[in-house]
């Protein structure tokens, strides 16, 4: 791919701006904020566009970065050609007016791409992250503290084992690590005790259930059947009536009988003539018994008058005798009427004791059909205790059963986790057989020009170091200087993106030679000239770059900003 022209519509502090390029070395001046890095950020942002970020971060990320300061449309177009052809792609960047278009240059025909707003897998194949690991070196990317050493390290290892810079193999064993620790449930077997501990193993509770079951429904059937034998009374058939009546005969006749043979006493006398008076005596009305009385004394006062006897002491005599009579006859009858009264009260006494008993025995049964009304109701409580406690053992069989999958579904992730990590681990250690042995001999060749010989090989071993001989050994970057350190660097990126990026993607270098001398500047750059094959942007303040490439007899191409 070769840039051809790039237009910032608007972008940043650019509006209406165009740089025209040149297959070779472009060389982009400027100086402090003259819009290097924005011109640099345009071509990555036409390449792969720019994703808004969401949160607090918003505010400050690179698309709020790189808004048009003119506040107009966010936009821009570059004209580049690949060896399918030549096109030009134009993007809307503004998040509600987001907009890719990718045309033929010569036809103007739209080309449809693969991805929204996408063109990658349809004229470009190599990944942000792998093109800005490699190619694309800016300024904040020549870090010069202690940990560059670990960053190329890891970088190394991602490179090697997934052929992506974006995808980072060391911090995924770290991860995989991470993950591990949360699937070593060392409570499991624990919990798994505990729970057993509460199952009770030695009761059947279908058995119980059943027996409480056949318990009730004897109970029930019972108290309903007795209930039956209350609320129906047996029809009496006309033999049956027949019977009763002769047995009612013999039973009065055997008591004459016995009467004959036993004199009855005064007081068997009156009950028995109290049951032949029967409940309706003329002994229970008072008034009955004075009009009797009455009566009597006016049949004797009529005799008085009738007697033929002229003398009035007889005829009162008459009158008086019937009186007396009448007198003593309702004396005696109330006297007797007071004796049978008392023996009436204390037959209702006697019968008072027997319906008594009568009551004691059907309280009994009242009492008993209680208790098995009470005893239901029990059987009705434990049946619900019993499948609730059934109902607690399932549930802990349950979590037993979840506990122990969950065990075995460990397991299983970390047998999975550990098979990842390995296999990791042996892609790293594999570094050296494989794609170790291309970077170790493409980068000690770049390193020996860059530094004149003083560095000859540089290693990568099987522990992943980056190595550089000095003398008859092999020491760690850590010893290098600050500009050995970053011309290292380089050298990497270069070799990494010689065996990454098979398409001739732009080498773009933002401003990373301020620290260099001369000297480290010259051979730097003609390390640099070696890739012609691909095209070079370099954004810098510094003029005498062109000079040195044109020393070099490297062809080049300056803009100004």
């Amino acid at each position: 791919m070769k840039i051809d022209k790039l237009h910032l519509q608007n972008y940043g502090k650019f509006h209406d701006k165009d740089i025209t390029l040149t297959p070779g070395v472009n060389i982009i001046l400027g100086g402090n904020e003259a819009g290097k890095t924005t011109a640099k950020d345009f071509i990555i942002d036409m390449l792969y566009g720019i994703d808004k970020a969401r949160g607090v971060g918003a505010r400050f990320d690179h698309y709020e970065k790189r808004r048009p300061i003119n506040g107009m449309a966010y936009s821009g177009s570059m004209e580049f050609s690949t060896e399918n052809g030549e096109y030009i792609l134009e993007r809307n960047f503004a998040k509600n007016e987001k907009r890719t278009t990718l045309r033929q240059l010569d036809t103007g025909r739209e080309v449809p791409l693969k991805g929204d707003h996408d063109i990658l897998g349809t004229v470009l194949e190599t990944d942000k992250s792998t093109y800005l690991n490699t190619l694309c070196v800016g300024q904040l990317e020549t870090a010069t503290d202690k940990n560059i050493a670990e960053k190329l390290n890891h970088y190394i290892v991602n490179m090697a084992s997934t052929k992506a810079g974006d995808i980072d193999a060391i911090n995924a064993i770290t991860e995989l690590k991470k993950k591990r620790r949360e699937f070593v449930d060392k409570d499991a077997e624990e919990k798994i005790a505990e729970i057993t501990a509460k199952l009770q193993l030695d009761r059947d509770f279908d058995a119980e259930l059943e027996a409480v079951r056949a318990e009730y429904r004897e109970l029930d059937a019972t108290l309903n059947k007795g209930e039956e034998k209350i609320q129906f009374t047996p029809i009496k058939n006309a033999a049956t009536q027949e019977e009763e009546e002769r047995q009612r005969k013999i039973r009065e006749e055997e008591e004459r009988q016995r009467e004959e043979r036993e004199p009855l006493s005064k007081r068997e006398k009156d009950i028995k003539m109290l049951r032949a008076m029967g409940p309706k005596s003329f002994l229970d009305n008072s008034f009955v018994i004075f009009l009797f009385a009455l009566i009597i004394v006016a049949a004797f006062v009529g005799i008085a008058y009738v007697v033929p006897v002229a003398s009035p002491v007889v005829k009162m005599g008459i009158m008086g005798f019937g009186v007396a009579l009448s007198l003593l006859m309702t004396i005696q009858i109330f006297a007797r009427r007071s004796a049978l009264y008392k023996l009436l009260d204390e037959l209702e006494i006697e019968r008072g004791f027997e319906e008594a008993k009568s009551d004691v025995k059907s309280s009994v049964s009242d009492s008993r059909r209680g208790e098995m009304i009470d005893r239901l109701a029990e059987l009705k409580v434990k049946q619900e205790m019993l499948l609730k406690e059934r109902g607690e053992q399932e549930l802990y069989m349950n979590q037993i059963t979840e506990l122990k999958s969950k065990s075995t579904a460990n397991v299983t992730e970390l047998e999975a986790i550990d098979l990842a990590i390995s296999t990791i681990q042996e892609l790293s250690e594999e570094i050296y057989d494989s794609f170790g042995a291309v970077l170790n001999t493409q980068v000690s060749e770049i390193v020996s020009t860059i530094t004149h010989g003083k560095y000859e090989e540089v290693r990568i071993d099987d522990q992943l170091r980056v190595m550089v001989k000095s003398g008859s050994s092999f020491i760690s970057m850590d010893y290098l200087s600050t500009g050995t350190v970053e011309q290292i660097y380089l050298a990497l990126r270069l070799s990494l993106a010689n065996v990454l990026v098979s398409e001739d993607m732009p080498i773009i270098i933002d401003d990373i030679f301020v620290t260099y001398d001369e000297d480290r500047l010259r051979d730097t750059l003609s390390c640099i000239g070696e890739y012609l094959n691909r095209q070079i942007i370099i954004f810098t303040t510094n003029s005498k770059i062109q000079d040195i490439f044109n020393s070099l007899g490297v062809p080049n191409y300056s803009i100004n900003l």
